[in-house]
């Protein structure tokens, strides 16, 4: 025991003195160690919550395209497809009763992350919950995930502005200031990386609808450029509303029927299997311009992506760790030879060839010793990051 000891304290005694030299070898080791295990527990860290959320999420609708960015849309609200559905072709497809649809609006920002337009229905099937306040209830309102929130400084009763659309909108879309009513608990999952309101407003904010001043009894001409047939014609000068309140929300009305409103996508809830069924079969015959995908189904063929590339990188890592652990032994041998002369000194003061052995094999062992841990640490804190694991994985 007293050997073991004596060869701990004189490793130790060694590696603290060449301070650098330690460093580097514990660098390369640990990195060594580090990246397979980081890959491995980031893929499968991912799995886990991308399976997750697809498996809780039935059926995805949308417009015809790729699926995978159809189920990415609906799922982790990212960049929108191109194309869009209506609000009454997704009516038409549930015709009959036969699922509950929850439509998502996307395509505007607001405090860096994306303005999501839902049904307040979808809060409850994500089971979402307000730390504090409460959810939607009007146009105007709105609630906030918990990393915006705690990212932007945002809290209960404070007011956000959406981010322009364009730099010059001849649309007439302004963006559209709203009221926070509520800040969502943390889920750990996308909900709390973005800010949701209802379709309503979202439909505002793409400028779908418009408030304005009453114009019926106005009698400024200014304001008024004429009536014909009833209608009022307004001037330039006729001021549109940038936030809804109680006073202003009646003067907030849609142009065009509500079936004819844009949707990004739909989440439906089957009322069971059957039902389901007929609605994949619906989209397959071409009855509707859409599509309905198993969000596990595409899911699964973008792990099967992910796990090919896991492979590839693990090869890569392996032959790595392959020359690095060759330098590294490189460097161990040449150290013991420069340490030549210390070494005779150790047998000159009665230390046989087995106790400088020992030592010297004591410092191999405390340099991988603590790699390992810090390659384990590591490895450990890479997988608690879930949230940005899923942003690294879906770009």
């Amino acid at each position: 025991m007293s050997v073991l000891r004596h060869s701990i304290f004189l490793a130790v005694r060694h590696l603290r003195h060449h301070r650098g030299r330690t460093a580097l070898l514990l660098l390369a080791l640990s990195l060594v160690g580090f990246l397979p295990l980081a890959v491995d527990g980031v893929v499968d860290a991912g799995e886990r919550s991308l399976r997750s959320r697809a498996e809780a999420t039935p059926l995805v609708a949308g417009a015809p395209g790729a699926p995978i960015d159809l189920v990415l849309s609906a799922l982790y609200f990212r960049t929108p497809p191109e194309r869009i559905v209506r609000y009454g072709e997704i009516d038409a497809l549930v015709e009959g009763d036969l699922a509950t649809a929850l439509p998502i609006v996307l395509g505007d920002r607001v405090k860096g992350g994306p303005l999501v337009g839902v049904d307040p229905g979808y809060v409850r099937f994500r089971g979402l919950r307000c730390a504090d306040g409460r959810p939607f209830a009007v146009a105007g309102e709105c609630i906030v995930g918990a990393t915006v929130a705690t990212r932007a400084g945002i809290a209960v009763d404070d007011r956000i502005t959406t981010e322009p659309r364009e730099m010059f909108d001849l649309a007439g879309a302004y963006p559209l200031r709203m009221r926070v009513v509520g800040v969502l608990a943390p889920t750990g999952d996308a909900d709390d990386e973005v800010v949701f309101t209802s379709l309503e407003t979202a439909w505002i904010v793409q400028g779908l609808a418009h408030g304005h001043d009453e114009l019926e009894d106005a009698d400024d001409p200014e304001l008024v450029m004429g009536r014909q047939d009833g209608v009022v014609v307004g001037s330039a000068k006729v001021r549109e509303f940038v936030e809804i309140t109680d006073e202003n929300r009646d003067s907030f009305h849609f142009h065009g029927p509500p079936e004819e409103r844009p949707v990004t996508a739909a989440i439906l809830l089957p009322r069971d299997r059957k039902a389901g069924t007929i609605l994949l079969g619906r989209a397959d015959v071409g009855r509707l311009p859409m599509q309905v995908v198993r969000a596990t189904e595409v899911i699964e063929r973008l792990l099967v992506e992910v796990f090919r590339v896991r492979r590839i990188l693990l090869a890569v890592l392996a032959a790595v760790a392959v020359a690095t652990a060759l330098l590294v032994a490189v460097v161990i041998a040449l150290s013991i030879r420069i340490r030549a002369t210390e070494i005779d000194t150790m047998h000159l003061i009665g230390a046989g060839r087995g106790r400088v052995a020992v030592v010297l094999g004591t410092e191999v062992v405390i340099l991988v010793g603590l790699a390992i841990s810090i390659a384990a640490a590591g490895g450990v804190l890479v997988t608690m990051s879930i949230p940005a694991v899923e942003r690294l994985l879906l770009g």
